[in-house]
C-alpha cells in the first residue's frame, strides 16, 4: 500500500512541478516561490516512503539520506549551480557508499565486480566525451565549475557502477530499477550541462525534470526491491 500511495503522490507532484518549472523558465516569475515548494515534494515523498517502509536499516538510512540531499539540491539549484552541485555531490557519495557497502556485506564475487567495473569505465568514458562536447563550442566553462563538474560526473558514474554491482551481487531481477535510475540521473545532469554551457534547449525543463524525477523515483525503489 505504501508503494501505491507513494507512486501516486510522487508523480502527481512531479508532473505539476515540471509544468511550473517550464512556465517559470519562460518568464512567469510570479510562479517561482510556488515552483520551488512543489519541486521539493517528490523527493520529500521519496524520503518519507523509504523511512516508513520498514524498520530502519543501514541501507534504508543511507538511501533516505541520499534522497534528502537530492531534495536540498533541488533548493540549491534554484539559488545557483554551485550549491546545487554540492548537494547532489553528497547525495551521490551516499548512493555509492550504500550500494558498495551493501554489496560487500552480501559478498563480492568476481563476475559482478568485473561487470560493475566495466560499467563504471563506460560511464567515465561518456563523461570524458561529454566534457569535450561542452567545451567544443558555447560559453567558456569557468575552471572551478569545470573541475567541480568533472568530479561530480565521476561520482554519478560511481553511482551507476555500484548500482550495477548491487544488482548483480544480490541476484534480484528488479535490482535493475535503481541502475536505470542512475542512468536517468546522468542523462538529466547532461541535459542541464548542455543547456548551461553549450546551447539553449527549448523548453529544457520538460526534458530535465522528468528524467530527474525518474532517476530519484527508481533509485528510491531500492528500498522496496532490496530486503536489506
Amino acid at each position: 500500500m505504501i508503494l501505491e500511495v507513494y507512486s501516486v503522490v510522487f508523480w502527481a507532484f512531479a508532473i505539476v512541478s515540471t509544468y511550473l518549472q517550464d512556465k517559470a523558465a519562460t518568464g512567469e516569475k510570479k510562479l517561482m516561490s510556488m515552483t520551488t515548494l512543489v519541486k521539493l515534494i517528490p523527493a520529500l515523498s521519496a524520503v518519507i516512503s523509504v523511512i516508513l517502509l520498514r524498520l530502519p536499516t543501514l541501507f534504508t538510512i543511507l538511501l533516505a539520506a541520499a534522497l534528502v540531499f537530492c531534495m536540498l539540491g533541488d533548493v540549491g539549484m534554484e539559488v545557483d549551480l554551485v550549491p546545487g552541485i554540492g548537494m547532489f555531490l553528497i547525495a551521490h557519495i551516499l548512493y555509492t557508499t550504500n550500494f558498495l557497502w551493501t554489496s560487500a556485506t552480501i559478498g563480492l564475487l568476481v563476475i559482478p565486480s568485473l561487470i560493475s567495473g566495466a560499467c563504471f569505465i563506460l560511464a567515465v568514458i561518456y563523461v570524458i566525451w561529454l566534457i569535450r562536447y561542452l567545451r567544443s563550442s558555447g560559453p567558456e566553462i569557468p575552471p572551478f565549475i569545470l573541475r567541480a563538474g568533472i568530479f561530480y560526473f565521476i561520482l554519478v558514474a560511481a553511482t551507476i557502477g555500484t548500482s550495477v554491482l548491487l544488482w548483480q551481487t544480490s541476484s534480484i531481477a528488479l535490482g535493475l530499477l535503481p541502475v536505470i535510475g542512475a542512468l536517468f540521473f546522468i542523462l538529466s545532469d547532461s541535459l542541464i550541462a548542455i543547456n548551461a554551457f553549450h546551447h539553449d534547449i527549448t523548453h529544457h525543463e520538460l526534458y530535465i525534470m522528468p528524467t530527474y524525477y525518474l532517476a530519484i523515483f527508481l533509485l528510491s525503489l531500492g528500498a522496496f526491491v532490496f530486503p536489506f
